[in-house]
């Protein structure tokens, strides 16, 4: 008995039961490499060397929280000791986030040096940036960058932003996004 076989190609209303199935799998590999992607690629260094720093550029800002009524903070003051910026904003979630873990640091490290600098940046209101800082009783000083110039500077373009200067005024390293306390720890020791 002779079997009959259809004669529409296989592109016209055949239904190949492995096409889903297929396309789903793809997709699913597709998806795992774009995630994959954003998570290590960050991370990696294709040449296995630092980073080169650069120096920092000098800014002379407003403080507004741990320092005397209309005086202004110099990063040139600072220079000799390593320097750990962050750039923030009261309405940022992952920022208050971090804000507990950067006065753990500043009190952990101020013995041997380091020094934490906040710049708001972003805020309309200096005192609501001050308000947030004294009810979080910030042992560190907070600044404000309220034209943004300070933040330009350094390539600031995401939320936390921070930028840790080493004692002879080079950017040594420079993250965007909430930061663990562990990696930041390692960071730091490492710079001092």
């Amino acid at each position: 008995m002779a079997r009959s076989v259809d004669p529409r190609p296989l592109s016209q209303d055949r239904p190949i039961e492995a096409d889903g199935r297929f396309f789903t799998f793809a997709a699913l590999i597709i998806a795992a490499a774009c995630l994959a992607g954003m998570f290590l690629l960050p991370r990696i260094s294709l040449s296995g060397r630092p980073k080169p720093t650069r120096e920092a550029p000098a800014f002379v800002l407003p403080v507004i929280h741990n320092g005397e009524p209309g005086s202004r903070l110099e990063l040139s003051a600072l220079k000799g000791s390593p320097v750990l910026i962050d750039f923030w904003a009261t309405w940022c979630g992952p920022c208050n986030m971090q804000t507990p873990i950067l006065d753990r640091l500043s009190r952990r490290y101020e013995g041997k040096g380091l020094k934490v600098v906040g710049i708001n940046v972003i805020d309309d209101d200096a005192g609501l940036a001050r308000r947030y800082a004294q009810a979080k009783g910030l042992s560190y000083p907070i600044v404000v960058d309220d034209k943004g110039l300070t933040q330009r500077e350094y390539d600031v373009r995401g939320l936390p932003s921070l930028i840790l200067i080493d004692r002879e005024g080079r950017i040594v390293h420079q993250t965007s996004g909430l930061v663990d306390e562990a990696t930041l720890d390692r960071m730091i020791r490492e710079t001092l």
